[in-house]
């Protein structure tokens, strides 16, 4: 049977998986786990996050865009978070694999439409907006 209640070969209903994402999407990996553990749930932490779906990129920028830096991996590696604050205000529109001028200055120019571009005091997402949208207003 296919449909809205089951699909073939499917440890759980659809409706079990669409609750499970929504834990994995709030809470994470290892959270979400200990929640699932709490409820009495099957549901280990990488099958949670192999739920998980990646938002499609969109092709323009968003109007308001934010930039960010955060950790991997504390100390080791870091990456950027691009994030739409204008009116859907906290959606996230990607994430970098790095924090580098070069990376995010390649990211603007391939998605063209940021007006106002809020960031932290990074030189290198200084440098990339300069580069990239020269007629984008940078905000601290």
């Amino acid at each position: 049977m296919t449909g809205g209640v089951k699909h073939r070969y499917r440890r759980s209903s659809t409706g079990l998986a669409g609750w499970l994402r929504s834990i994995a999407i709030e809470l994470g990996g290892r959270p979400a786990a200990r929640l699932c553990r709490r409820l009495r749930l099957t549901a280990g932490r990488t099958w949670l996050l192999r739920l998980l779906t990646a938002p499609a990129v969109p092709d323009r920028a968003p109007r308001v865009l934010g930039v960010d830096e955060f950790a991997f991996r504390k100390g080791c590696t870091y990456g950027t978070v691009l994030v739409d604050v204008g009116v859907e205000a906290g959606r996230v529109v990607d994430v970098l694999p790095d924090r580098t001028s070069e990376t995010f200055a390649a990211w603007l120019k391939d998605h063209p439409g940021a007006e106002i571009i809020c960031r932290d005091r990074a030189t290198a997402y200084t440098k990339a907006v300069r580069e990239a949208a020269p007629n984008a207003r940078s905000r601290r």
